[in-house]
C-alpha cells in the first residue's frame, strides 16, 4: 500500500512539474525577448557618435544626438545612465523600439528639470549612452559631461555633420537632484 501511494505521489508531482514547465514556456516569449539573432563580438552594434550641448538651462528641453549602426540590422534599444557629482549613478533609462533597425540617426529629448526645487548653483552631471540589439549584444558606451545652470543658455546646439536633427528617437527621464535635495537644507539648524 505504501508503495502505491509513493508511486502516485511521484506521478502527481511529475504532472505538476510538467504543467508548471508548460505554463512557463507559454509565457516565456512575453518575459524575455527572442534571441533569434547571432551573438558575439562580430555582431555588436557600434555607437558611432553622441553629441549634445554641454551647458543646459534648468527647465529646458535638451537634445542628445545619436548615430549608431548594427551589422545584423537588429538594433532595438538605447540605454541612458545619468550620473551627478555628489550622488551615485541613477538607474539606466532605456528606450525600446517596436521594430529592429540597421541604424539609428536622430535625437533624444530630455527635459532638463532638476528634481527637488530650484537650483541655486550649477549641477555637474554625466550621461552614458549605449545601444543594444535584439540578441543582447551591446555597443561600446560613450559619455558626455554636462552642466545644468539656473540661468544657463537655451539648447541651440547644432549637431555634427551626418546627424539627422529632424528624427526624434524618443524621450528619457532626467533624474538629477538639486544640491539641497541631495544633502538636505541644514541652514536652519
Amino acid at each position: 500500500m505504501t508503495r502505491k501511494m509513493a508511486l502516485g505521489s511521484i506521478f502527481l508531482g511529475a504532472a505538476f512539474l510538467f504543467l508548471a514547465a508548460a505554463t512557463a514556456k507559454a509565457f516565456l516569449p512575453f518575459l524575455l525577448p527572442p534571441m533569434d539573432e547571432p551573438v558575439g563580438k562580430a555582431h555588436e552594434p557600434i555607437l558611432e557618435v553622441i553629441a549634445a550641448q554641454t551647458e543646459i538651462r534648468n527647465g529646458n528641453i535638451w537634445k542628445i544626438y545619436i548615430r549608431a549602426t548594427d551589422p545584423d540590422g537588429d538594433l532595438d534599444k538605447i540605454q541612458f545612465t545619468f550620473g551627478q557629482l555628489g550622488a551615485s549613478s541613477y538607474s539606466p533609462d532605456t528606450i525600446y523600439f517596436d521594430k529592429k533597425v540597421a541604424s539609428m540617426n536622430g535625437s533624444i529629448s530630455v527635459w532638463a528639470n532638476l528634481n527637488g526645487g530650484g537650483a541655486s548653483g550649477t549641477i555637474y552631471g554625466t550621461v552614458e549612452v549605449l545601444v543594444e540589439d535584439r540578441a543582447g549584444n551591446m555597443s561600446n558606451s560613450k559619455t558626455i559631461m554636462f552642466e545644468v545652470q539656473p540661468f544657463g543658455p537655451k539648447d541651440t546646439f547644432a549637431p555634427p555633420p551626418g546627424i539627422n536633427a529632424n528624427v526624434d528617437l524618443g524621450q528619457v527621464d532626467f533624474p538629477l537632484q538639486t544640491d539641497l535635495a541631495l544633502v538636505g537644507d541644514d541652514r536652519n539648524d
